[in-house]
């Protein structure tokens, strides 16, 4: 398997750094940062830092920039060698707001999260267009069943190629871990179903949705069991099944 590179940080410019460090997590770029007075680690394999502080860097693949958003566009780039990508692996943190990682042979491109599981398609999608390949692989986690099979559900009627990972070895302790956890789904080869999956939520599944539904509305009602799985299989919002639940006229 390749290994992975990413993004370096490096300046002793206090604002520099924080600029550069809030375009990187907005574009959902993994990077991690440096010291001047060590080596560049070898899973790195660009470096941003200011034109003052260039000459100081050793290294051969260097990025500066005023503009932090242009910096990271630079350094994307430059990580991808300004060509089209051979293989594309999209990893999926399945849940009710799923964690999304690219990579690009074996490259990090991006990471973020969903607002909700059939909202993978869109980004998924977006990956594909900024990132061209002939060989796109989705790599979906075994975990949370219902909205693993939800996610999966929607892809493969896109006509994606699919498979579903052993996920047990992807939690990740860090302040982005469905994200981390996506890229280490997307790195791990898994088995490809040859069908839609069902999606069936579980008794405690329903009842934590019900759960949620008195803390949503502030403990005035409680939605029924047909309504929590409605919202369980993604046919309604919470907010609808609490709107339907209080037009039947039975709150709690």
């Amino acid at each position: 398997m390749a290994r992975m590179k990413l993004i370096g940080l490096l300046t002793e410019d206090p604002r520099t750094y924080f600029e550069m460090l809030q375009a990187l997590r907005g574009q959902g770029v993994k990077a991690t940062s440096l010291e001047f007075s060590d080596p560049i680690p070898a899973n790195v394999g660009v470096v941003i830092t200011t034109e003052r502080e260039k000459d100081r860097v050793m290294f051969d693949r260097v990025v500066t920039d005023s503009n932090p958003d242009s910096a990271v566009a630079k350094a994307k780039k430059m990580l991808n060698g300004e060509r089209k990508v051979k293989e594309l692996m999209i990893g999926i943190d399945p849940g009710s707001r799923p964690g999304i990682a690219a990579l690009g042979d074996g490259v990090v491109l991006g990471s973020a999260v969903a607002q909700s599981p059939e909202a993978v398609c869109g980004l998924v999608e977006s990956l594909i267009r900024e990132y061209p390949s002939t060989n796109v692989m989705i790599r979906v986690g075994n975990g949370d069943r219902t909205n693993r099979n939800r996610i999966f559900n929607t892809l493969w009627d896109c006509g994606y190629k699919l498979e579903i990972v052993d996920e047990r070895n992807t939690t990740t302790r860090s302040q982005t871990p469905d994200e981390d956890a996506a890229i280490e789904i997307a790195m791990t080869p898994g088995y490809k179903p040859c069908k839609r999956q069902k999606v069936e939520p579980c008794e405690g599944e329903i009842r934590n949705i019900q759960r949620l539904s008195r803390l949503q509305s502030n403990g005035s009602l409680t939605v029924s069991k047909k309504l929590a799985s409605m919202v369980a299989t993604g046919e309604l919002s919470m907010e609808d099944a609490i709107r339907l639940q209080r037009d039947s006229g039975q709150e709690n």
